[in-house]
């Protein structure tokens, strides 16, 4: 019983990881949803050092760790469920 709630909680994190890697990847910044016409500035963002316009920081340093903070808080959960089970 207690290796088979471990590799759900395992498999949940792993999905939940892969979902979000396919977001990130899937995600095209210069699809714009309105059907209006857009002027786009020529000069670029001045909070980039030039890695792409908008992006500043580490987007995938980002991504890693919001998938370890995910993956940290079920195991914290899966650990306070089992110590603090009655019986």
């Amino acid at each position: 019983m207690k290796l088979r709630s471990v590799a759900v909680a395992v498999g949940l994190a792993m999905v939940a990881a892969g979902v979000l890697v396919a977001l990130a990847w899937g995600a095209d910044p210069s699809a714009i949803p309105s059907a209006a016409p857009v002027v786009v500035l020529e000069g670029g963002d001045l909070r980039s050092d030039g890695a792409g316009p908008g992006l500043v920081g580490n987007p995938l340093l980002i991504l890693g760790a919001v998938v370890a903070l995910g993956v940290a808080t079920a195991v914290v959960t899966f650990a306070v469920a089992r110590l603090t089970r009655p019986g």
